[in-house]
């Protein structure tokens, strides 16, 4: 996974920290930021991305879902990971679709896992 740019927004300081962590062991570059509009001067800058990996529910502000849809309207087709305690998966898949979903709680494994599957090339 070396070379690769994600961003990773969640609210909860030491998951972020966590997974921040976790995913730069294994080579990947992380902007990690804690809320909506922060994520969105992230996408904003234009610089490329991998992959975004966010919590859905972020707190005031724009959710993980409108970050996702932002981000896509930059990057058409980014591979989107959620993280939700709250929200079904259900919901990700309408709103944002081609998007994986992992429940909390998880292993910081099942997210790299997933993120994995999100960046393999998808079947015509």
């Amino acid at each position: 996974m070396n070379g690769l740019r994600v961003l990773l927004v969640e609210d909860d300081f030491l998951l972020n920290l966590n997974l921040r962590e976790f995913l730069q062991e294994r080579g990947v570059t992380v902007e990690s930021v804690y809320c909506g509009a922060a994520a969105f001067e992230v996408i904003d800058r234009g610089r490329p991305l991998s992959a975004l990996i966010s919590d859905i529910d972020l707190g005031p502000g724009a959710d993980g879902l409108a970050v996702a849809r932002r981000a896509r309207s930059v990057y058409p087709g980014l591979p989107v990971v959620f993280m939700s305690a709250t929200v079904a998966a259900d919901v990700t898949e309408r709103d944002v679709p081609g998007s994986e979903f992992i429940p909390k709680p998880f292993h910081l494994h099942d997210v790299f896992a997933a993120l994995g599957r999100e960046l393999r090339p998808k079947a015509a």
